[in-house]
């Protein structure tokens, strides 16, 4: 909602306002006057009015200033048309009012405009077809034919005008956004636009058999399906509305599938095909929308929760993080009233530069304590990076060491002698491994065995060559259920103060980053976690190259 307000507040400044009322007037003006070509013979009335589309997504973008440019434009265009002044009028305010009205309904009912949901969809096709083309509809058939026997049917008729108008125009009007392409996408954008032209083109030209083109006509059906899964759904409003024109033309020309039974009737039956083409298009593109955007919120709650997880373990770490950087603190106290003695004793400068290098070097060792610290409970970077396994693996064992001294328990790091490069997320990696050896950790301290106070961490390149393997290893007890798939599940836990999340957490990061994870018992000792992940080859010897 606020992105939408944010984008209607930008087009509705200064810089956008004549703009706004030019493109308005332009594009009403050449639409009326192409659809004036596909009229019924009696009630005389449009088959087709994309200026009501028009009128009703020029409002909703530009603000209620644009309104005197729709009556003005409507106003001209019925002139041209040979509709005497009065009668040009009437039809201006009614079409103006109407789409007024429709954009008032649009934004009290929230329509955002982007077209991501299906909401919006609804909320479009609700106000644009039951209300704003059906005030102008009947306004248009009133005036047209007056409070004749022919109301009803010219009411029926104009309303399927402006509806048509709304539904294949409409849409790329409301939901047209400046985008930040890359040339090759933008070219793609245009290569798909001009395909769909292109099939709809020689579709409904003479060019093809009858017997032939009724069928082929629905070949643009898999091709706007196409461009609604590949792009935001203003192309594919715009595919729907390029379609829409080449085939209306084509038939009103009569040339086509659907040239058989004069205008009125073969406009109407493609009314029908236009309709099911936007329905689907534009109701694809709103799920596809919708899909990235939950796609999105899992990513988000995924590192949302990830942190929470590290702030957990920072906390059952702050022990032995802060016995690790009280050792720091006491030697710098230490040396510091060593130099201040041996300056009371009048020492010269080549006796005191031992102090001071040490409380130096003590000193940068409890900044990088704090720096691991720091980086660990950091937001992190959502992207994916080139890097050593055996790096973040490092530094989250570095993170981990202090609490293993202080509860006495051994920590074994074997890392893989050569480089094992895979496509992660650097910090989520850390986290998995901080996750596991936490839980190892726990384990290994529960069970008091003297002979057992280890964990191992391995790091090593699968024998098929594909993969690399991550395991962490405890001398504890092992897991009862080592198969039992409830291990992963959040909230799930065996230690009294754990929050049942640090599996849970692991298994989604490595699944997100296409790997897997397995949980066993290694004979002899405890429990064992496998990691698997894809390896790249390539990466490590042009990374290898570079050094």
């Amino acid at each position: 909602m606020a992105e939408a307000a944010t984008a209607r507040s930008t087009l509705r400044s200064p810089g956008f306002s004549l703009v706004g009322h030019a493109l308005t007037f332009a594009v009403y003006i050449l639409l009326a006057l192409w659809a004036a070509e596909f009229t019924f013979d009696k009630p005389e009335v449009p088959l087709i009015w994309p200026a009501t589309g028009v009128a009703l997504a020029a409002i909703w973008r530009f603000g209620y200033g644009v309104t005197v440019t729709v009556f003005v434009a409507s106003l001209i265009a019925h002139l041209a048309l040979d509709f005497i002044f009065l009668d040009a009028t009437l039809m201006a305010v009614g079409n103006a009012a109407s789409a007024v009205l429709g954009a008032w309904l649009l934004a009290r009912l929230g329509f955002r405009g982007d077209l991501s949901t299906l909401g919006d969809l609804y909320r479009l096709a609700g106000v644009g077809v039951g209300v704003t083309a059906l005030f102008s509809g009947f306004g248009g058939a009133l005036v047209a034919v007056g409070l004749s026997p022919d109301l009803a049917k010219a009411v029926l008729l104009c309303w399927l005008a402006d509806a048509m108008g709304v539904a294949l125009f409409a849409p790329l009007f409301v939901s047209l956004r400046k985008e930040r392409f890359a040339a090759g996408r933008w070219l793609a954008v245009t290569g798909a636009l001009l395909l769909v032209a292109g099939i709809t083109l020689t579709i409904y030209s003479n060019w093809i058999p009858d017997q032939i083109a009724l069928p082929l006509s629905y070949a643009v059906f898999p091709m706007v399906m196409l461009v609604a899964l590949r792009f935001p759904p203003w192309v594919a409003a715009a595919a729907i509305m390029v379609t829409s024109l080449v085939a209306v033309h084509c038939t009103a020309m009569d040339k086509g599938p659907f040239a058989q039974a004069g205008m009125g009737p073969d406009l109407l039956s493609l009314h029908a095909q236009l309709a099911l083409l936007a329905i689907t298009g534009l109701a694809l593109a709103a799920l596809r929308q919708e899909r990235l955007a939950a796609e999105a919120r899992a990513r988000q709650h995924l590192h949302t929760l990830a942190r929470a997880g590290r702030v957990n373990a920072m906390s059952a770490l702050a022990a032995g993080i802060a016995h690790e950087i009280n050792q720091p603190l006491c030697a710098v106290s230490s040396y510091a009233q060593s130099a201040n003695r041996l300056l009371k004793r009048g020492a010269d400068a080549g006796e005191l530069q031992m102090p001071l290098e040490r409380i130096v070097a003590t000193a940068d060792r409890a900044s990088d304590i704090v720096r691991r610290m720091r980086g660990f409970l950091a937001e992190g970077d959502t992207e994916d990076e080139l890097v050593d396994l055996n790096q973040p693996v490092g530094e989250a064992c570095g993170l981990m060491r202090p609490e293993f001294r202080r509860r006495e328990v051994e920590l074994r790091l074997e890392l893989a002698p050569e480089r094992v490069c895979v496509c992660v997320e650097p910090l989520g990696m850390q986290q998995v491994v901080v996750n596991l050896v936490q839980n190892a950790l726990e384990s290994v301290d529960a069970a008091g065995n003297a002979a057992r106070r280890w964990v191992s961490v391995r790091t090593s390149v699968m024998p098929d060559g594909r993969n690399v393997c991550l395991t962490v290893t405890d001398g504890g007890p092992g897991l009862a259920n080592p198969g039992d798939e409830a291990l992963f599940e959040p909230f799930i836990t065996t230690r009294r103060s754990g929050m049942g999340l640090g599996l849970s957490i692991a298994r989604s990061i490595v699944e997100a980053e296409g790997g897997r994870i397995r949980a066993t018992n290694e004979p002899g000792a405890g429990a064992r976690f496998d990691i698997l992940l894809p390896l790249n080859r390539d990466g490590c010897e042009t990374d290898g190259g570079g050094e």
